[in-house]
């Protein structure tokens, strides 16, 4: 046994399940590129993913639904995940350039 004082645990409240939520909600956004990999979605993930991206946040709204106060959250993650791409958080994109005559 260890000598230090055992704290009674902390009970679990609103505020708890709105940051688990969106930590699920982030980590599936963020990784939501190895979801393409999987072997028995080959089939559907022809245009870069884009259907697995729709049926992704099609999925994370439904679950999120069932939870009050959580309404919005996946748009405002797609929302930050997006800004944090555009401003220099993502790979920056190559543009062709026009070699003038």
């Amino acid at each position: 046994m260890s000598s230090s004082i055992t704290k009674e645990a902390e009970p679990w409240v609103q505020p708890h399940t709105q940051a688990l939520l969106r930590g699920m909600v982030q980590i599936i956004l963020q990784h939501r590129t190895e979801l393409y990999t999987l072997p028995s979605l080959c089939g559907v993930s022809n245009n870069h993913g884009d259907r697995i991206r729709k049926k992704t946040h099609h999925m994370l709204k439904q679950f999120c639904e069932f939870y009050p106060g959580s309404e919005g959250l996946v748009e405002e993650e797609i929302k930050n995940l997006n800004g944090m791409s555009r401003s220099g958080g993502g790979s920056p994109k190559k543009r062709k350039i026009k070699d003038e005559e």
